[in-house]
């Protein structure tokens, strides 16, 4: 049986060669054309005439476990009145990067998911090629693929080394990756919601306590309403708890501050319904001593700062006028001014943190955060990449993508098969957990923004997004 049409149509199979290219071995298949050659210029009419031949080097997939390449021997012919030049037109061959179809789809997906050093290992190219190739994907994708606009909105921030501020926009609904954007500024957010198609799609956007937000939701969205993603609120009840512990911890001696500090701090970060008895003796201990009797205030003042979310999610008015009660409790001491700070940031943003009891569905950056991770994790894969090479990694996933065609928001594209691996989902189990690069200039859990992303090798399901191992300065907020 000749396998050669079945292998490359338009074409008959020589022999099978071998040669070395970029110091790699590769599998030469040499090939000759076997498709009609015209006798009569299409242009003038006159006779066409022999004018040689020519061989092509087209990459191709593996051949029998090595790199594959296609020497296509085609012919030729000019026509001695207007010189026009014939030669075959073979399909499905990518001209511009010289190589098959095939071979550019499968260095696209393995691109996203593998450095591309190791795509070039496997295909005998430079890094420079398959990079450009990527690109090209990128590009393809960009003008095939449209979202339609969500009307649940999450926005959210990463820095990443050497590429700074990335502004990640997530579907809260359907809990996919809606776009990247490289920087993070008000005019960035106004340029971008002024070309988004839609606009007047988006009825909710929650976010972190970042004021450059406020006027490109409200000009730019007009029926958007914006909502404090309340695990960033809750987190400065934490914030202003330390602040107490380390205040009364300097006013003892040395050997009773680090027999009080040890596992307090812990123990007041946790839940008083998930606390030990040990831990419950602990704390009932700090309300025995007038000294470190403030510890325990600022305890219960955190727990039930939590519970204007837990204990009053069905009514608005409950919730505020449980604020309001709490904001009374707070003693004047100055060893609580943090809690004083966060009763201020409340109020400076008292419409958008109730915004919360009015939205239809239960909103939080949870995914958001979920995806940072991601971001990172493919950051430190491909070290040094570029923003567009990040963003198609992320963006392109075939989870990402499969679940935006499940819920109905592919706009423009092709269906995503079910069987075989169009897209890929990036592994997470061969990134390095000892990844030691310093990360107090792009991740501080204090300074701006408690959760502004997660750490690599923190586990969590894929599908769900739920969070399954957390990092010991992530707060658990149960809703």
């Amino acid at each position: 049986m000749d396998l050669s049409s079945t292998f490359f149509p338009g074409f008959v199979i020589n022999n099978l060669d071998n040669k070395v290219k970029n110091k790699i071995k590769c599998n030469v298949l040499n090939m000759d054309y076997a498709g009609e050659c015209p006798s009569i210029c299409p242009v003038c009419g006159e006779t066409l005439i022999g004018h040689g031949k020519r061989t092509l080097e087209i990459t191709d997939t593996p051949i029998m476990g090595d790199p594959g390449l296609l020497h296509l021997r085609i012919p030729r012919r000019r026509c001695s009145a207007c010189k026009y030049l014939w030669q075959p037109k073979i399909q499905y061959v990518d001209e511009n990067h010289l190589l098959t179809e095939r071979a550019f789809t499968d260095i696209s997906q393995k691109a996203i998911k593998q450095p591309f050093s190791d795509v070039g290992k496997e295909y005998a190219l430079s890094v420079n090629t398959v990079k450009s190739i990527f690109i090209d994907f990128l590009n393809e994708k960009k003008n095939t693929l449209r979202f339609t606009t969500p009307a649940f909105l999450g926005i959210d921030e990463i820095k990443i080394p050497k590429l700074g501020e990335i502004t990640v926009i997530t579907d809260l609904e359907h809990r996919t990756l809606y776009d990247m954007l490289e920087g993070r500024n008000q005019d960035l957010l106004r340029k971008y919601f002024d070309e988004l198609p839609h606009p007047e799609n988006v009825l909710w956007v929650c976010s972190d306590m970042y004021r450059p937000f406020e006027k490109p939701i409200h000009v730019d969205l007009p029926r958007a309403r914006w909502v404090v993603d309340h695990y960033h609120v809750v987190a400065y009840a934490n914030k202003a708890m330390d602040s107490v512990r380390i205040h009364v911890q300097n006013q003892l001696s040395k050997e009773k501050r680090i027999k009080t500090k040890k596992g307090l701090a812990y123990t007041l970060r946790t839940r008083l319904k998930r606390l030990s008895t040990e831990e419950q003796l602990l704390i009932r201990e700090c309300r025995k001593n007038s000294v470190t009797n403030p510890i325990a205030i600022a305890f219960d003042l955190k727990e039930e700062f939590f519970d204007i979310y837990d204990k009053h999610l069905n009514s608005k008015a409950d919730a505020q006028e449980a604020f309001a009660e709490w904001e009374k409790k707070i003693p004047r001491d100055d060893s609580f001014d943090g809690f004083h700070k966060l009763v201020g940031t409340v109020h400076n943003f008292y419409e958008q943190i109730f915004n919360l009891w009015e939205c239809p569905i239960h909103i939080t950056n949870g995914f958001t955060e979920c995806t940072n991770r991601l971001i990172r994790e493919n950051s430190v894969k491909g070290r040094g990449t570029s923003f567009d090479i990040l963003r198609g990694r992320t963006l392109y996933r075939k989870t990402n993508l499969e679940r935006i065609e499940d819920n109905g928001m592919l706009l423009i594209g092709p269906n995503i098969p079910q069987k075989g691996s169009i897209f890929h989902y990036e592994e997470t189990k061969d990134i390095d957990d000892n990844y030691n690069e310093d990360e107090s200039q792009y991740f501080n859990s204090y300074d701006y923004d408690p959760f502004i992303g997660l750490r690599p090798g923190i586990d969590y399901d894929p599908e769900t997004g739920e969070i399954l191992q957390e990092f010991e300065d992530k707060e658990e907020v149960e809703w």
